[in-house]
């Protein structure tokens, strides 16, 4: 799958489900107006595309390649058929489910309390934490652009921007071209 490639689009009746075997790819949900708002991240051996094969209804979800990707597709009858003669991946799915909806629970809870800045400083420490670099030095390398930290907190990139640029007037952070040092993680976590 080429980069910016749609893989499964929002509506759509398919039910195969979908593996990543290499590559990230997210699943995002498009306003009238256009505005993405990204609302997962799909990465090496993550799966997606099971809650239509589980209920037959539409897509819930626009997923795009973020890169180049291979992704395997399973027909939703199969994946059906394989849950019904073995529990434990039955289970397994389940689980995975649960976690993606408390991590859902959260971003919801993010997006309706706290302030464009509160949630840009959480992304940064929960990317930060991912690469295990949340320390002070920590680097982001790829950072993402400001356009999709927008998309990932729910704002637009020109809040964004004002606000990156505040961490790097106050020395929490250096920001530049598709890099990210954390120069003081104590003061970026202060007030979280």
């Amino acid at each position: 799958v080429l980069n910016g490639q749609t893989v499964m689009e929002k509506g759509d009746m398919s039910e195969d489900v979908f593996l990543v075997l290499n590559g990230r790819l997210v699943g995002v949900l498009i306003s009238d107006e256009g505005k993405e708002v990204a609302y997962a991240e799909f990465r090496r051996s993550a799966h997606f595309g099971e809650l239509a094969a589980l209920d037959h209804g539409p897509r819930s979800l626009t997923v795009l390649a973020a890169e180049e990707s291979l992704v395997g597709r399973i027909a939703g009858p199969q994946v059906l058929d394989w849950l019904a003669h073995f529990p434990r991946l039955a289970r397994n799915l389940m689980v995975d489910l649960a976690t993606r909806n408390r991590r859902l629970n959260d971003r919801i809870f993010e997006l309706v309390v706290h302030d464009v800045e509160t949630r840009v400083k959480l992304l940064l420490v929960r990317l930060a934490m991912e690469a295990d670099e949340l320390h002070d030095g920590g680097l982001l390398d790829p950072a993402p652009t400001h356009s999709d930290i927008a998309s990932h907190v729910g704002a637009n990139r020109e809040a964004v921007s004002r606000v990156l640029a505040r961490l790097t007037k106050t020395g929490i952070i250096e920001s530049g071209r598709k890099r990210i040092t954390l120069n003081s993680v104590d003061d970026l976590v202060e007030g979280l």
